[in-house]
């Protein structure tokens, strides 16, 4: 490893926690790695590691070459960690299986439903999630004279959200997908609850893909699960309770 990116790896294990780490330094670790490092909307980083572990990360404000803010660095540090990679043992080790025994979540999102594909070896099981409140109503709530109170915000489904939380808490890895932007995106939407609500779980996040299209088919889904996680599962459905599978 050269000495700038082994000098950016120290300043990410500083204790205490240090500060005025560049995300452009960053970006040229994880490259340097063998990385995979992909710009996303809203200031954020995709990572994904020769060995098909990923992550997102925040890159700051700020014009010019922002720095990463506390929460950032740590996550790339357990990120990191996780890869084997530390300023004592500052190689990447080499690409591996993906952890295909695993619980791996795919969740394929939108406001009026949420297909959950959970794969576990060579199996998926595939639920489906609906809002019961404000989502589940019909209404457009993202015109002006739906909203409670003119000029706030659309309101947040939180219980159909925290619904969405319990299925990523159960699993080791998850995929998010889905289509549209701003608040259209429940991608985005199921992020920033996750960031207020569930903090500890955004490092099982390991990646976010846009779709074509917002209505792809079950196997298109299928096809990108095992371009992420390494496997085709054979479909086995579940029943959630209080709601039927299609």
């Amino acid at each position: 490893m050269k000495h700038h990116n082994l000098k950016t790896l120290q300043a990410l294990f500083a204790h205490p926690l240090q500060h005025g780490v560049r995300s452009s330094r960053v970006e040229a670790l994880f490259r340097s790695l063998g990385a995979e490092v992909t710009p996303l909307d809203g200031r954020r980083l995709r990572i994904q590691m020769p060995n098909g572990a990923e992550t997102w990360i925040h890159t700051g404000c700020g014009v010019g070459q922002p720095d990463l803010d506390a929460d950032a660095v740590m996550r790339v540090r357990h990120f990191l960690k996780e890869a084997g990679v530390t300023p004592d043992h500052p190689d990447a080790e080499p690409a591996g299986p993906r952890g295909d025994q695993s619980r791996r979540l795919v969740l394929h999102l939108t406001h009026t439903r949420t297909d959950a594909f959970q794969l576990e070896g060579d199996e998926v099981e595939h639920a489906v999630l609906r809002p019961y409140g404000l989502w589940g109503s019909g209404e457009n709530l993202t015109h002006r004279h739906d909203r409670d109170i003119a000029g706030q915000r659309a309101p947040i489904d939180t219980d159909y959200l925290a619904r969405i939380t319990e299925a990523i808490a159960a699993a080791d890895a998850t995929l998010l997908m889905g289509h549209g932007t701003g608040e259209s995106d429940m991608r985005q939407v199921l992020l920033t609850y996750l960031g207020t609500h569930r903090r500890d779980l955004l490092d099982r996040i390991v990646g976010v893909v846009t779709l074509d299209h917002a209505s792809p088919s079950e196997e298109s889904l299928l096809a990108l699960a095992r371009e992420h996680f390494g496997n085709l599962p054979h479909r086995r459905p579940i029943l959630v309770p209080g709601q039927a599978v299609p």
